[in-house]
């Protein structure tokens, strides 16, 4: 069973009327993003499943059609869509099976495998991606430009300070090792 972002906000604001200092605005908002975040993700996948493939492999497609010659390194991928090395190496597994990218070496460093995607894979893209945007324009209704361009500035503020927090406890406990 789901819940409304109206039932999640009447029982946090319960907490709050039964535990002094509960940060009512906070938590909700983290229940907010976290409830948007998985559901744009389910919606997303749905689109996907036609094709048989995931939101992760989608994205990975994506950031290969965005690198300059459409090329990139595995590491980088991982970096860029948060995932593990190993999630990554499956999805670029995934990606040459279809044949949508090949595996080639790093003329700089002979020690690297680097992904390009081909011209099957940039052909996927483009037939997909109209479709997507297609079947996910309900779940932007009633927004405009101004209100993307201020949930991104918000987000990317909340995302810039948990970057930054996340760097200051590495620090720490590099700090601890030493």
């Amino acid at each position: 069973m789901t819940f409304s972002h109206t039932e999640t906000a009447k029982q946090l604001t319960v907490l709050a009327e039964n535990l002094p200092d509960f940060p009512l605005d906070r938590t909700l908002t983290f229940r907010m993003v976290r409830l948007a975040a998985e559901r744009l993700g389910t919606n997303l996948n749905q689109c996907l499943k036609a094709e048989g493939i995931t939101e992760n492999l989608w994205f990975a497609l994506l950031s290969l059609y965005a690198a300059p010659n459409r090329e990139t390194l595995p590491s980088r991928m991982s970096d860029l869509l948060c995932l593990t090395r190993t999630s990554a190496t499956r999805l670029s597994d995934d990606m040459v099976a279809r044949g949508w990218v090949e595996r080639g070496g790093n003329a700089q460093d002979r020690r690297q495998t680097v992904l390009k995607l081909t011209e099957e894979g940039e052909a996927f893209i483009r037939r997909m991606q109209p479709e997507i945007t297609e079947k996910r324009s309900p779940i932007w209704a009633g927004f405009d430009e101004a209100d993307h361009r201020e949930l991104q500035r918000l987000l990317g503020k909340l995302i810039d300070n948990l970057e930054s927090q996340n760097a200051e406890a590495q620090e720490g406990q590099e700090e601890e090792e030493n």
